[in-house]
């Protein structure tokens, strides 16, 4: 009963919070003007990066492959890697005898509704994936972008609809046995999304230990602030746009039945709001990562006119400010007070314009053993070939303070994705195609030289048959 009485304590809490959400919002719009466009796009309790000293790691970048258009990255507990391609392309990446490495083609996802400017995006194997016993078993999941009226859509945008650019969809795919070399297995179509533009779509997978899924989703499209706006999605509890879901994906007591709603989703028991959500007031959430040691979602997204930003979900039902807080220096000081008991300020801000940094291209927790100086540090990549690290104790609402890692000849190049192995390690993913991982320099003995790299171009391999 205590137990259930608290329960209920909570949902009511996040009840009450619902509300207050959609009442300042209303007051928010009311104070700036429906349709003004704001001076610019600083965010509330938004403040400056800090610098530190730059950490200095013994580090040596190990290539995995050499593919075409890395797009995400996963691994098992054997230690056997996958690499997403944009066209859908997947490369099996397995440990060999003496510490090298071999890279071959394992299936191609690509159909003919694909949408190729699109692509595929995102990639999650289950944590079940080896253990046959489990409903998990043999489970992954990618993100596809499809052509317009491809499939009946679960998801429409509340606001910014219209025409239908194209259509997202989570797929669930399901192999005979994980450890054959290549792919055989069938698909499943989890949730389908309307998007009525080409950017601040569905984006980033990632699973918590227990099971559960999360998928990133943007607003719905990059639009100016305003009444009709898609920005205005982040803040209704009514639509899955500019959100986090989190879902149980071998479950079924979803509205369309192929994935589950976990019990201890925020919003659940909230009359009329998607039992999906998990957190909210997001403008284009591109990358998910989930730390186990503190149970904590680590959310990397494309701000508003220049501004990247790391966030950070613990509990569930946070609201990131999206669009509520957009120039919120405008408000009076009571509406600001107010704003900031609802709102989660950003762990790291980052304006673009400042030339500290390009666009975030990834966000981790390191855990792994090859750099302990790094341990614990929320790690995030930028474009242009940059390594930061916000030390867990450094975090301050003075400003957010982080430390460039050096990572040698590596930082030449553009990084499209920063993802982490199965023993934790650093994954990067580069534009031009190379897929490295980060291991311990020559100099303690244990490094790259002494390991055989497989430098391959994986070749294209025959689609699987719908």
């Amino acid at each position: 009963m205590k137990r259930f009485l608290l329960s209920l304590a909570s949902r009511l809490s996040l009840f009450i919070l619902s509300i207050s959400v959609g009442m300042v919002s209303y007051l928010v719009v009311q104070q700036l003007g429906a349709d003004e466009k704001p001076a610019d796009g600083s965010s509330l309790d938004s403040v400056p990066l800090t610098l530190q000293d730059e950490i200095v790691i013994d580090a040596e970048a190990f290539l995995l492959a050499k593919t075409e258009s890395p797009v995400d990255f996963a691994g098992d507990a054997l230690g056997v890697c996958f690499i997403l391609q944009k066209n859908g392309d997947i490369v099996r990446v397995a440990p060999e005898a003496g510490g090298g490495t071999s890279a071959t083609p394992y299936t191609s996802l690509g159909h003919f509704e694909i949408d190729p400017a699109l692509g595929f995006s995102s990639l999650a194997l289950h944590p079940d994936f080896h253990l046959k016993e489990k409903p998990g078993y043999g489970r992954f999941y990618v993100i596809a972008a499809e052509k317009s009226g491809a499939g009946s859509a679960d998801f429409i945008p509340e606001f910014g609809g219209g025409k239908e650019h194209h259509q997202d969809v989570l797929y669930e795919y399901t192999v005979e046995d994980p450890l054959l070399l290549t792919f055989r297995g069938e698909k499943r179509e989890l949730m389908r999304f309307s998007q009525p533009g080409a950017e601040n779509n569905l984006s980033g997978l990632t699973f918590d230990p227990s099971g559960l899924l999360y998928v990133g989703v943007g607003d719905g499209a990059s639009a100016e602030v305003g009444r009709k706006s898609p920005s205005r999605n982040a803040s209704s509890l009514t639509n899955a746009f500019g959100k986090v879901l989190r879902i149980d994906p071998v479950g079924n007591d979803s509205l369309n039945g192929s994935y589950g709603i976990p019990e201890g989703n925020p919003f659940r028991l909230v009359t009329e709001a998607l039992p999906e959500l998990w957190a909210f007031g997001l403008r284009a959430p591109h990358s998910l990562s989930f730390d186990p040691f503190r149970r904590s979602l680590c959310i990397s997204e494309s701000g508003y006119l220049g501004e990247e930003e790391i966030n950070f979900s613990q509990m569930g039902g946070e609201h990131f400010g999206w669009d509520i807080a957009v120039d919120s220096a405008k408000l009076s000081s009571a509406m600001r007070a107010q704003l900031a008991e609802i709102v989660t300020p950003p762990a790291v801000a980052i304006d673009l314009k400042s030339g500290i940094a390009a666009r975030t291209t990834g966000s981790v927790v390191y855990r792994g053993e090859s750099f302990p100086s790094l341990a614990g540090n929320t790690l995030f990549a930028s474009h242009d070939g940059q390594i930061m690290a916000l030390r867990s104790d450094l975090e301050s609402p003075t400003g957010s303070k982080v430390s460039r890692v050096d990572i040698g000849r590596l930082g030449q190049e553009k990084f499209s994705a920063l993802r982490t192995s199965p023993r934790g390690e650093l994954i990067i993913l580069c534009e031009d195609g190379s897929v490295y991982e980060m291991r311990k320099g020559a100099s303690l003995g244990t490094g790259g030289s002494s390991q055989r790299t497989l430098f391959c171009l994986v070749p294209v391999m025959e689609g699987l048959k719908d």
